[in-house]
């Protein structure tokens, strides 16, 4: 019988930089110390993993370094069989309610009534199953090496809180959603399993992906005079799409009311944004169609409002060599093309992050526009008071989200190098 161990407050370290609720940075630390690094660097075989951080201290032995025996390819397979689970147990989650098939996620955000509660228990097994295989496929099965570096990793997520970084320019995984149980006494396959979302990375830790080094990289969004630039680019039909769900309007309607808003609704607009030396946008969204390969081209594209493709191809032309001036902050919150799996990492974020961009978050699963636009809206609410760090805000809603409204869907997000990026007043300097 499956036991759903109930959130309670966690601990919290100074290194973390986390209280009850979201404070600002007091001092000029940008950016905290990672206390995981663990980098993936891809030969013709698989994967060699290097770690550092306290979670490694240096003893004398040298470098932490292993190799695992599982085949790209395989660990490839892997991710894609996660993602397909959170796909199936929660977006595609239904009942039957008076003859009506229900989708709960999709339908609403607030999961929390009477009536809903056990559901969360029921599929968090199935979850905390998924994350904890993927986890044993990057982590368990390797030299003498990997073993180490699995074991201490294990003993970290276990002592405390950690600061994460996962670094590789070629594997993506779902990082948030990975599960270590929290204790050496349950695990998900025993014959009496247990589980909690304590065990989630992105429930119990800060967590990011990042890349090969970016010199001169800086978390500050520079702001003049407390005026915030937002690029809507959109797509209003979304809206109208089965079941019509207010999405884009109400969010529109948001931003516009705290920012200085710059909308796109056509290929040509954005097209002339990127080309333009005066770029002037702190935060690029993106709430529109996509397609992740397929289709008759069986490229990825995105749409907006004029339904013209665009291809990353043309991305790469616009931005031609010249780099966006503000290093903006990219969220990504488009219909399927919104899942931050490799295929549309590569054809898109990658080319907007190497160009420029500071940080880019989406989600890893298809995203239920009821849940988007309370979301995005109680992330942008907080980032847009200078100093609070995005990585906090992400770890908040998702804990929220869970234990208050029985709603698991913080953990699909993503983040591409961002854990500390927060706006910054350029008179603070």
């Amino acid at each position: 019988m499956s036991e759903h161990v109930v959130s309670r407050d966690l601990h919290t370290t100074v290194t973390v930089d986390h209280t009850d609720g979201l404070r600002q940075i007091p001092d000029v630390s940008y950016n905290r110390n990672r206390t995981i690094h663990i980098r993936f660097s891809r030969d013709d075989e698989g994967y060699t993993l290097q770690a550092w951080g306290s979670a490694f201290p240096q003893d004398g032995g040298g470098g932490y370094r292993g190799k695992l025996n599982v085949k790209a390819t395989t660990i490839d397979a892997g991710i894609g069989d996660l993602r397909s689970i959170w796909q199936e147990q929660v977006i595609e989650h239904h009942e039957r309610n008076e003859g009506r098939k229900r989708f709960p996620f999709v339908e609403e955000w607030d999961l929390s009534r009477p009536a809903d509660r056990g559901r969360l228990d029921r599929i968090g097994l199935t979850l905390a199953r998924a994350g904890y295989t993927m986890f044993q496929l990057l982590f368990q099965d390797g030299d003498s090496g990997l073993k180490e570096i699995g074991d201490r990793l294990v003993q970290a997520l276990r002592d405390d809180e950690q600061v994460i970084t996962m670094e590789s320019d070629d594997l993506f995984a779902p990082w948030a959603v990975l599960y270590v149980p929290p204790d050496d006494t349950a695990s998900p396959w025993d014959s009496d399993p247990t589980w909690s979302m304590e065990g989630f990375w992105g429930y119990q830790h800060l967590v990011e992906h990042t890349f090969s080094r970016v010199p001169g990289f800086d978390s500050r969004v520079m702001v003049a005079r407390d005026r915030v630039v937002v690029g809507l680019n959109i797509d209003d039909g979304v809206d109208e799409e089965h079941p019509p769900t207010p999405f884009i309007a109400p969010l529109h309607a948001f931003f516009t009311e705290r920012t200085d808003v710059t909308v796109r609704r056509e290929k040509h607009q954005l097209a002339s944004a990127l080309q333009d030396p005066k770029f002037d946008d702190h935060i690029m969204y993106f709430g529109c169609h996509a397609e992740v390969s397929g289709g008759e081209s069986g490229r990825s594209y995105l749409m907006l409002g004029d339904g013209e493709k665009i291809y990353s191809s043309e991305i790469i032309a616009w931005l031609s060599g010249a780099h966006l001036p503000t290093k903006p902050f990219v969220f990504v919150s488009a219909c399927q093309g919104g899942q931050m799996a490799s295929l549309f990492y590569q054809a898109f974020g990658h080319h907007l992050l190497h160009y420029g961009a500071r940080c880019l978050v989406g989600p890893q699963v298809d995203l239920p526009r009821a849940f988007a636009l309370e979301y995005t809206t109680r992330l942008f609410t907080a980032f847009l008071q200078p100093g609070t760090k995005l990585g906090d805000i992400m770890r908040t809603l998702t804990r929220e989200f869970a234990d208050r409204y029985q709603n698991p869907l913080g953990l699909i997000f993503s983040m591409y190098r961002g854990i500390d990026i927060h706006l910054w007043r350029t008179e603070q300097q």
